[in-house]
């Protein structure tokens, strides 16, 4: 059972419709549609179309509420960016467009409402984060890890570690490597992911192997500036490869922190 289900547009306002003053009723969010695609009378394969939901809310409280629920929503409508559907640590990236008020009593506070929720990707993504912490005791031995494993995993000229894929689906991934550090990589199954050039102090690189692809620095006034071209793509380094199921060795130079942050798309949260 889903107690709450979130709304977080594009800058972070959220309304939680199941918590506090405001609830959820019927809707079909959590249903599931697929368009297939066949060849000479053979299904070839499955994809997500455009897809129209509704989900019914009531409000119990002040008007206050009535008029921040138009504007959270709206927001992304009129900018074009989407906001997110949250539900059991699941979300589906999608707008809001419209609110018809079905049921309005002013006196009494009560308020019910229709909101057609309209998704271009209507998936549910779960993510599962794994950080690479720097080491200051590079010396040949094996590592204690929280868990046992049934080998003694060694480094050398840097860390290693291993790093478990839990979904069920090999994985996209996010990488993140903060500066200072020239050259950064990492290695996760044999792949390298590395983009060459010298990440400064406050500056974030940012290898976004999930929706849109791209390699991107952040500096600290949240601005991004492209490294797409200087991203290494010799044998055996892929940017943007998945990461398999199951576990793997990640070895990096261990003199900075590393996160990936890895995807899997659900029809369902549950």
């Amino acid at each position: 059972m889903i107690d709450v289900i979130r709304y977080v547009n594009s800058i972070g306002e959220e309304i939680a419709f199941g918590d506090g003053c405001w609830h959820y009723g019927e809707t079909d969010i959590f249903d599931t549609s697929r368009e297939h695609r066949s060849i000479g009378g053979r299904i070839t394969g499955f994809e997500e179309d455009i897809r129209e939901m509704h989900l019914r809310v009531e409000l119990e409280g002040p008007e206050e509420e009535r008029k921040r629920l138009a504007d959270v929503t709206s927001y992304d409508v009129r900018t074009g960016r989407p906001g997110r559907l949250w539900a059991n640590g699941c979300s589906m990236s999608c707008w809001i467009p419209g609110i018809s008020s079905s049921d309005w009593h002013q006196l009494d506070g009560m308020y019910t409402a229709e909101l057609g929720v309209v998704s271009d990707d209507p998936v549910w993504v779960r993510a599962a984060s794994v950080t690479l912490e720097s080491r200051d005791d590079l010396v040949v031995g094996g590592l204690d890890y929280p868990h046992d494993y049934p080998h003694d995993y060694l480094y050398s000229s840097g860390a290693s570690v291993v790093l478990e894929n839990p979904f069920r689906l090999p994985a996209k991934c996010d990488i993140y490597i903060p500066g200072p550090c020239a050259d950064p990589y990492v290695i996760i199954a044999g792949n390298r992911y590395q983009v060459l050039g010298s990440i400064e102090r406050g500056q974030l690189l940012a290898i976004r192997g999930y929706g849109d692809r791209e390699i991107v620095v952040r500096h600290s006034d949240g601005t991004e500036r492209s490294l797409f071209d200087r991203r290494v793509t010799e044998d055996g380094a892929r940017p943007f490869a998945e990461i398999p199921v199951g576990r793997s060795v990640a070895s990096w130079s261990g003199s900075y922190n590393v996160e990936v942050v890895m995807y899997e798309e659900r029809c369902s949260p549950w």
